[in-house]
């Protein structure tokens, strides 16, 4: 009997103004190990200057199988054992390729792709569970028990009207970035400078100088030249002793830190179908408005 296990389809749908050629074939490559995604591209949706805008969705596959509601006989043993471990392994997989990704794409002066929300779609797309990943990108494998949790409060009624639900919600998730980008950037503020392009722009007679070309050499001074080069050849140290040379040592270029916190998890926002949404506490096991 073949072992039951769900597919993924991954798609990444990208704000177009990341959504570069050389981007999305990083990506692509990237993820190979996890499976090609579908990646998809969409206008910014105001202003040029407007937040970028990405969204992943995880569509967890089972054919005929269920798995979502408790009703169905053997959906709750096939969540606890199949689908609950199998997205905890894929928020970790994804969430530290995530990361890992952006890392590389600082490192070779690419832009980042931060994603605002991994989207689980459960049976079919009936029910969504939207998880805001930490702030360089990774998401804690442990978010998969709340994600369980959700599920448990749809089947016991709690959340019977339900169709997403975010974790944190928006409120909470933007206070707590900006609590944490004023603390980091205090910690690092070089990020507010503005760069000196005093230095990089000369102007006047200067960048006339610079202009200018250099003038051509007479005949003589090349014959000069070519015969300094060739006392060089003849007077430079032989191979054999060149192990005795100083080696020039290439100092490590320090790592940039990036921009990082731990997400607070507490507070959902809980959306129905007529798009009404209230703010659930989780650890109060209680709505808050």
């Amino acid at each position: 009997m073949a072992l039951l296990r769900p597919s993924l389809t991954l798609v990444l749908d990208l704000d177009e103004r990341v959504a570069a050629e050389q981007t999305i074939l990083e990506i692509n490559r990237s993820y190979a190990h996890i499976g090609t995604p579908v990646i998809r591209t969409h206008a910014c949706e105001s202003a040029e200057d407007a937040p970028v805008r990405n969204t992943a969705r995880l569509i967890v596959n089972m054919g005929t199988y269920s798995y979502l509601n408790s009703a169905d006989e053997g959906a709750d043993e096939r969540w606890e054992t199949i689908v609950g471990p199998w997205i905890g392994n894929m928020l970790r997989k994804i969430g530290n390729n995530m990361k890992v990704f952006n890392d590389r794409q600082r490192k070779i002066g690419y832009p980042e792709v931060h994603f605002d929300t991994l989207d689980i779609e459960l049976g079919a797309g009936a029910f969504t569970v939207a998880v805001r990943p930490q702030g360089a990108g990774d998401v804690d494998e442990a978010v998969a028990e709340l994600v369980t949790a959700a599920r448990d409060l749809r089947n016991n009624g709690t959340f019977a009207e339900a169709v997403r639900v975010e974790l944190p919600c928006a409120e909470s998730w933007n206070a707590q970035r900006d609590a944490a980008w004023e603390a980091w950037a205090a910690e690092h503020p070089e990020v507010l400078e503005e760069p000196d392009t005093d230095e990089e722009a000369p102007s006047g007679d200067v960048a006339d100088e610079a202009a200018e070309p250099a003038p051509e050499k007479t005949r003589e001074e090349l014959l000069a030249e070519d015969v300094i080069a060739k006392s060089y050849e003849n007077t430079a140290v032989p191979p054999t002793d060149s192990e005795a040379l100083p080696r020039p040592q290439r100092e490590e270029e320090e790592e940039e830190e990036p921009f990082d916190f731990p997400v607070d998890y507490t507070l959902w926002a809980v959306i129905g179908a007529d798009g009404a949404t209230r703010t659930y506490d989780s650890v109060a096991a209680a709505f808050v408005d």
